[in-house]
């Protein structure tokens, strides 16, 4: 492999890679590392080429039922009355039940959403009957002859209708359970709250020689994941044993709500974990769960499947929450940042679900990797009666450094700097004071820039030019930093089987980012195996053991670090069993660095692990299995609630660049994204070809939210909830010239020194692409998507 010093990346190495749109920046190299470092082919690809994966939908027993929904026109609404007689008259109908039925209210962070609407109904589709039937066909049927009596009630469509608290979305919250992270406020529209506060802002402002003050808005998003919401259950009504089968991204999480609602032991609720056809969050809270388990227990047991149809996935699942922001930056004439000051609103539709995690990801984003002494953060999350806004890729974060990032460029145009020089001149280096006063390490923004930026010739580029088909052109760069969960934990089982197979037991659910490619490397380079000889079962919770959830990132750090720990075990084990057959103690017997079980005073007597199935060391033998885990709570130093200041907020910083050349048609007000440059601080690219895969994917799913997609609302009525009508980048979109770097700055934590990228390929693409429409318009266009009609009616700025 060829490799040459970089110059402007001092200590780093490049590798030249078989694909001339990926570089890797290396900060020193492992002679021993064999399989992690080294592109593989993924695990999952022969069964899903060959349509052979078993997803959620494919899952059927002999004697199954189906089940539909009947759900309300209304976005808001009190129930007077739901009849179910005609629906239950329907042949082939088994059962109706309502809200009545199972009156339990769940959540992730708040309890405050019933499995079927009781009093009244939040949004436009909520479920207020469900049906179980011996086909689809007929149980959708019957959801239609479900007669529901309402009276209507005002809509909350808005933020600032949500702000002015006339009309309360929940009356109560006190009569809700609410976990200790999330803190709604009694008698308003708000769900939760996040405030961070460090320095003095104020004074910041006043040591400033310039103040500028600007918002920003990312409309909502839907998933539009290509497998909707499914699950199918089997619950016994008599010994209370509930199976459910379902593509899950968080089994441990949904286990246990699911054994809260239905008053159950946890060990009684089995999750069977299928393939998962897109999760991005959309699949991380519970959908169709609760809804297969309420229709299986009135079933008499039998199983019972809820899968969404498309306009259901639009109207009734989940979003990305639309937020509004307002920001307020002070600087020095040099560029150096004074003071920033944040207020967010985020919409999150009628129930809380997971925006308190999300408003707490995207506050501590929010002034982005930049070294500022003062700043406060005040963001809200407020409800109305939209769908549910949830997780989304990046949980927040996208949409904080799509502020902060078009920020940076009004500013770098009022100093008349160059917007890349302006974030040189401001981002975090190791030994800096962040945002929470933790002193930063392993933080390579500066290296991220520089590379992002060199992959588009940015140098050679003016900030905005007309080709000679006339098109406006421009460019535009941004960077972000993002936190992963933490505390956390990450637990696996790494068994040999009796034919020197190895199996990794692990909750970390795979959905693209390839996680059951890499598991089995950290396996194979610790234990010297061969890579086929490793591999993942599917996940079921009464095997698996425990993980937190599959989201921020994390699966890779925690997992690997898991099976590390579980891997030395495995290597004792061998020992003591080699240590039988030789008649020797196990003392005498050592674990080489090359994959050798060997015998040290007689170095001829050794077995490669790759021969230990036929070794005979194992035979009659105890089984060779380990437990390993990994968590945070350690380092963790919990932020309080007032002012978020805290040295270890997070286990793993994560950080990248993205930069943007676009040209705009000024007749049509088309925007064609023409080149993207990216570089991300992955600590270890354990696959190489999976990472840039990763950010692939997700410059061509960033491209989508920043000139395409968004939900529209009017009265609380969803308008475009369907594929022609809401659009997503196609094959044909992806026509993007791309350069990828990736930067491998170890984190001392991190197995081989990784850190995630599952989420950050997204973070920061909206956001560079909408600086360089900007830049090529001449215009601060200041929300989210940018459509031709903002184009063609923009307002070019003077200063």
């Amino acid at each position: 492999m060829k490799k040459h010093t970089l110059s402007p990346f001092e200590g780093f190495q490049r590798e030249n890679r078989e694909w001339d749109r990926l570089v890797v920046l290396r900060k020193g190299t492992s002679g021993d590392e064999t399989v992690v470092g080294h592109s593989q082919i993924r695990k999952d690809a022969v069964a899903k080429v060959t349509g052979t994966a078993q997803y959620g939908a494919d899952v059927n027993f002999p004697n199954q039922l189906y089940g539909a929904l009947t759900r309300s026109p209304y976005p808001h609404a009190r129930i007077l009355s739901v009849r179910t007689e005609k629906a239950l008259a329907l042949p082939g109908v088994f059962t109706v039940i309502t809200g009545k039925d199972y009156p339990e209210p769940y959540g992730q962070f708040i309890a405050d959403q019933p499995i079927l609407a009781l009093d009244k109904v939040r949004y436009q589709g909520e479920p207020v009957a469900a049906v179980a039937a011996e086909t689809e066909a007929i149980a959708r049927q019957a959801a239609k002859l479900v007669e529901v009596d309402y009276e209507q009630l005002p809509v909350v469509n808005t933020i600032e209708e949500s702000m002015k608290n006339e009309t309360l979305i929940h009356e109560d919250w006190s009569r809700y359970d609410c976990s200790s992270v999330c803190f709604p406020v009694q008698g308003t529209n708000i769900g939760d709250q996040f405030h961070l506060k460090k320095g003095d802002v104020e004074k910041g402002f006043a040591e400033a020689d310039l103040v500028v003050d600007s918002s920003f808005r990312c409309g909502q998003l839907q998933h539009t994941l290509i497998e909707t919401h499914t699950a199918t259950a089997a619950a016994n009504p008599f010994t209370q044993e509930i199976q459910v089968w379902t593509p899950n991204q968080s089994p441990f999480g949904i286990r246990g709500l699911m054994a809260k609602i239905f008053g159950v032991p946890a060990e009684k609720v089995r999750l069977t974990l299928t393939e998962i056809g897109g999760g991005f969050g959309g699949k991380y809270e519970a959908k169709c769960e609760p809804l297969a388990i309420a229709l299986s227990l009135k079933c008499g047991g039998r199983p019972v499947k809820v899968t969404y149809d498309r306009h259901e996935e639009f109207e009734a699942t989940v979003c990305r929450s639309t937020v509004q922001y307002h920001i307020k930056t002070g600087v020095k004439k040099d560029g150096t940042i004074t003071a920033q000051q944040v207020t967010g609103y985020w919409d999150a539709g009628a129930y809380v679900t997971t925006n308190p995690r999300v408003d707490y990801n995207a506050g501590f984003a929010a002034n982005g990797p930049y070294k500022i002494p003062n700043s406060q953060v005040d963001t809200y999350v407020y409800m109305t009666n939209r769908t549910l806004g949830t997780a989304y890729r990046g949980f927040g974060v996208t949409e904080a450094a799509t502020l902060h990032e078009h920020q940076m460029d009004i500013i770098a145009r009022k100093l008349g700097m160059d917007s890349l020089e302006l974030r040189l001149h401001n981002c975090l280096h190791d030994g800096d004071v962040g945002i929470t006063g933790e002193i930063i390490s392993t933080c390579a923004v500066d290296q991220c820039l520089r590379a992002a930026a060199k992959n588009i010739d940015w140098d050679k580029l003016p900030k905005r030019w007309v080709d000679e088909e006339g098109n406006l052109c421009g460019k535009g760069i941004a960077c972000f930093n993002k936190l992963t969960g933490t505390p956390s934990t990450t637990s696996c089982i790494v068994k040999m089987n009796e034919n020197g197979t190895v199996y990794i037991w692990s909750a970390s659910r795979e959905m693209g980012q390839g996680v059951t490619t890499t598991m089995p490397q950290f396996a194979s380079q610790a234990l010297h195996i061969d890579l086929d000889k490793v591999s993942v079962p599917p996940v079921d919770t009464s095997m698996t053991p425990f993980d937190k959830t599959t989201t921020s990132s994390r699966s890779t750090f925690h997992s690997g670090n898991a099976i590390l720990e579980a891997c030395e075990d495995i290597k004792k084990q061998l020992c003591a069993l080699a240590a039988i057959k030789w008649d020797c103690s196990a003392e005498d017997v050592t674990y080489t660095d090359d994959g050798y079980i060997q015998h040290k005073s007689e170095p001829e007597k050794r077995i490669h692990i790759n021969d230990v199935g036929k070794s005979g060391i194992m035979h009659e033998q105890l089984p060779v299995i380990a437990i390993g885990r990994y968590g945070t709570s350690d380092i963790f130093d919990p932020p309080p609630v007032d002012g978020r200041q805290s040295s270890r907020p997070t286990v793993m910083w994560m950080i990248g660049a993205q930069a943007a050349v676009v040209k705009v048609n000024p007749v049509t007000g088309r925007v064609k994204v023409v080149k993207m440059g990216a570089a991300h601080d992955i600590g270890k690219a354990i696959n190489p070809t999976g990472c840039l895969q990763q950010i692939e994917g997700a410059i061509v799913m960033g491209l989508g939210h920043a000139i395409m997609e968004e939900m529209i609302y009017e009265d609380g009525n969803l308008r475009n909830g369907n594929m022609v009508d809401y659009k997503v980048p196609t094959f044909m979109d992806s026509d993007v010239e791309t350069k990828i770097t990736l930067v491998e700055n170890g984190h001392p934590e991190g197995p081989y020194g990784v850190k995630g990228i599952g989420e950050p390929g997204l973070v920061p693409t909206a956001a560079a692409i909408a600086n360089a429409i900007c830049h090529a318009c001449n215009t601060d266009f200041d929300s989210l998507p940018i459509k031709p009609e903002h184009i063609l009616f923009r307002k070019e700025v003077t200063d």
